[in-house]
């Protein structure tokens, strides 16, 4: 696929792992450099992966969005037209910023990964990797989640399942 700007592909790293692993403060660390632009999270290629899919309540009707969208992207290579988009979306990003490399940091991408690598397969991709109980303790004292080792308040009942 070639990109306008450079004559080819902008050159795209994706920065993987669950949210509160590390990956914000990767991307800034990595940003760094004169090179490198880390944007917050673009959730772009999610976005492509689900291109025919919405909400229930679309006034238009959900199942004829889809069927409509399905019968048309199943007569053509989808993962060429998401390359092309994506990389025009990279590469306009790349050039406002005066940058040569993107890091798309979007965690939730392991969701997708299949989608993402069939459309990147040559792209690198940095997973970082957190200890569970550090990520559950970031959530707690972050957005105060509730852990399971949590006293239950009075007349609060567990659920089985």
């Amino acid at each position: 696929m070639m990109s306008g700007r450079f004559g080819r592909s902008p050159e795209v790293c994706f920065l993987l792992g669950l949210p509160r692993s590390g990956t914000t403060l990767l991307a800034h660390l990595l940003q760094l450099h004169p090179d490198i632009v880390a944007p917050p999270e673009p959730w772009l290629m999610l976005a492509l992966e689900a291109i025919g899919k919405v909400d229930r309540r679309h006034p238009a009707g959900s199942s004829l969005i889809e069927a409509a969208t399905s019968e048309f992207l199943g007569r053509i290579d989808r993962t060429i037209v998401s390359r092309a988009f994506a990389d025009a979306a990279y590469d306009q990003y790349l050039a406002k910023a005066g940058k040569r490399i993107i890091i798309d940091k979007t965690p939730r991408y392991w969701t997708a990964l299949e989608f993402v690598e069939s459309v990147y397969p040559e792209s690198p991709h940095i997973l970082l990797m957190r200890n569970p109980y550090a990520i559950a303790a970031s959530l707690k004292s972050t957005w105060g989640h509730p852990t399971a080792g949590r006293k239950r308040a009075a007349g609060e009942r567990i659920q089985s399942r």
